[in-house]
């Protein structure tokens, strides 16, 4: 089901993103406090902003239904032509769409335009959604850093960009 539009997000989608994307993340039990913090401001129209501003590098992608922002996505285009997916997130009454599927496939269209061979990312262990969900998209789980971000463990993953 297909009744969504995909693309680079502009500043006019920065509220729409935080709006959804702020209670997304604090559902979320699995992180400690301060990175359900940092988490939440880094979806503040502030920090996006700065985003925008600050990052060339970085790249937004916004899905919408009906004008309103439903998912999002930011990617980085780093060095050496591995792209590194930051943010994945999909109102939780659009799971299960192909909302995902869209913001995975449109980040490595996007990243492979940009010369990149490689895209990764990291989980947090207790999310097993994201397994499920990384795992169904051709990801390969290549590692765990231990006590990385916020003294948390995380996952790694990677797929090849074709």
């Amino acid at each position: 089901m297909r009744d969504f539009t995909i693309r680079i997000a502009t500043k006019k989608d920065l509220p729409g993103i935080s709006r959804f994307g702020t209670p997304v993340v604090k559902s979320l039990k699995f992180y400690n406090k301060e990175h359900t913090a940092r988490n939440v401001y880094e979806l503040s129209v502030k920090d996006l902003k700065d985003t925008f501003k600050n990052y060339k590098n970085s790249i937004v992608i916004a899905v919408a239904k009906d004008g309103r922002v439903v998912g999002m996505c930011t990617h980085y285009i780093g060095h050496g032509h591995v792209d590194w997916l930051d943010w994945i997130l999909v109102d939780q009454s659009f799971r299960e769409k192909g909302v995902g599927r869209a913001l995975i496939n449109f980040a490595m269209k996007d990243a492979k335009k940009h010369g990149c061979h490689k895209i990764f990312c990291d989980t947090h262990p207790r999310n097993k959604p994201a397994f499920k969900f990384f795992s169904r998209m051709g990801f390969r789980k290549v590692g765990i850093l231990r006590k990385h971000a916020f003294r948390e463990d995380q996952i790694m993953w990677e797929k090849p960009i074709r």
